[in-house]
């Protein structure tokens, strides 16, 4: 008998199966770079380890979960809806930015089922489609792990840690107060006025106003190096917005 799984894949995923040595062992992942799966979400998932790299290239805000109601960061991509400025049309990363981890294990991930009791059960899981024939294998023929998916099992490991980590911070920042909802919004001279709505940000005045003890909770926990790395990331609001006008041209350059 089929087993039915129901669970929600992360944004920009299609349909998604449990990955299965028997099922999926004579396929593996096409070569080159295609991230076009990602080219309509305006904003993808980073974890706390990651925003120092990441706040180099991108504006990270949080914003909360419509499910959970719980708050997560997230970079921010595309100053529109369904907008990724970091996608070209051949589905290439913009040169030279740093690749989330959310970006890099696509078509994987690892999906959390509800049990009757104990904790939830966790699956890799795989977007089946995107897997072929001739691809560089996922395992070798005896059925064991190939170096490709050693590979990615280390990266889905570490995002699951680094999740953990991620939602102590989100939890521990809002129990203090400091989150406060903003809008990116952008006026070009031309074109089309841009705004983004329901992000929240660190408020500085809240920050510098914490008792100490929390504030050396904050530092000892390693978690304010990352809130100044989220606010330093702010400032790459105007490099979105020089993006988007850079497109905007190209796009009416062609047509």
């Amino acid at each position: 008998m089929a087993v039915s799984y129901q669970f929600r894949a992360p944004p920009g995923y299609g349909t998604l199966v449990p990955l299965d040595r028997q099922r999926h062992g004579a396929l593996g992942l096409p070569s080159g770079e295609d991230h076009r799966w990602c080219a309509q979400l305006n904003a993808l998932h980073v974890s706390a380890p990651e925003f120092a790299k990441a706040a180099a290239d991108y504006a990270i805000a949080f914003v909360r979960d419509e499910d959970s109601g719980e708050f997560g960061p997230v970079a921010i991509l595309g100053l529109r809806s369904q907008q990724n400025l970091f996608v070209d049309a051949q589905g290439r990363w913009k040169a030279h930015c740093y690749q989330p981890a959310a970006l890099r294990r696509y078509p994987f991930c690892i999906a959390e089922l509800p049990q009757p009791s104990g904790p939830p059960q966790r699956l890799v899981c795989v977007e089946e489609a995107r897997l072929a024939r001739g691809g560089t294998p996922l395992f070798n023929a005896d059925g064991s792990p190939s170096p490709a998916w050693e590979q990615t099992q280390r990266l889905l490991e570490a995002i699951e840690g680094a999740r953990l980590q991620t939602r102590v911070l989100c939890r521990r920042v809002e129990a203090l107060g400091l989150l406060t909802p903003f809008e990116a919004l952008a006026l070009p001279k031309q074109g089309q006025r841009m705004r983004l709505q329901g992000l929240f940000r660190i408020d500085e005045e809240r920050l510098q106003a914490i008792p100490g003890r929390d504030l050396r909770v904050l530092m000892r926990k390693g978690e304010l190096r990352a809130i100044y790395a989220h606010l330093l990331s702010l400032e790459n609001f105007a490099r979105l917005m020089d993006y988007a006008l850079e497109r905007d041209a190209a796009e009416a350059g062609g047509a």
